[in-house]
């Protein structure tokens, strides 16, 4: 079982924020009830990919902790922009889960079914030898991300691009001229997926052979 402490030192190693930082968000996200929170205590709760993808938005997109919260919501409240992304979205990357994504999906919700596919789906399937470079970007203040796969099989690159539902011109506007980006790779993906492959290799061996 992944617990939370596991997934917040995982999530702090592999970007580099500090544990006390990454443990402050993950507190503002309990309380606005995006943390699976079941279980004997806060610390207790089972851990999915969907928790390291609001984990993560939150660690992306949020100016200040008490943000975190607000970062996840409004990053829910996404849309791909067929426009700027490459031709069928994920639909174009070979991969059967990343493509099975609805039309209609978030920026979480992506970046949720990314870790997944690289934990125990069609991204962990592919040689570590040939294992595509991945970009994950958001926007701290203005509501824009993006998620890109390329090098995969046969040269194939995958990006897609968020934008908010509303096509209201404060929907993505930045409260202020400030606005920062933050991006993560294949690195820290590759780092909090391990621990659900771990989780279903454990689970595996727990099963009785029959």
């Amino acid at each position: 079982m992944t617990a939370a402490p596991e997934l917040m030192q995982a999530v702090s190693e592999a970007t580099g924020v500090a544990l006390g930082t990454i443990v402050d968000l993950d507190r503002w996200l309990v309380r606005a009830k995006l943390r699976n929170k079941g279980g004997r205590g806060l610390n207790a709760a089972r851990m999915t990919p969907l928790d390291a993808a609001r984990l993560l938005t939150a660690v992306l997109a949020s100016p200040q902790s008490n943000k975190a919260a607000e970062a996840v919501q409004r990053y829910g409240q996404t849309k791909p922009d067929k426009a700027r992304s490459t031709e069928k979205g994920f639909a174009s990357s070979g991969l059967e889960d990343m493509a099975g994504l609805p039309a209609n999906h978030n920026f979480v919700d992506g970046l949720a079914a990314l870790i997944a596919s690289v934990a125990t789906g069609s991204l962990c399937k592919l040689p570590s030898r040939s294992f595509p470079h991945i970009e994950v970007f958001a926007f701290s203040r203005a509501t824009h991300g993006r998620m890109r796969i390329f090098a995969l099989p046969r040269g194939v690159t995958a990006s897609v691009e968020y934008v908010p539902m509303s096509s209201g011109r404060d929907a993505s506007a930045a409260t202020g001229d400030l606005e920062q980006s933050r991006r993560i790779t294949e690195q820290t993906i590759l780092t909090v997926a391990k621990l659900f492959s771990k989780e279903k290799e454990d689970e595996r061996q727990r099963s009785p052979v029959r």
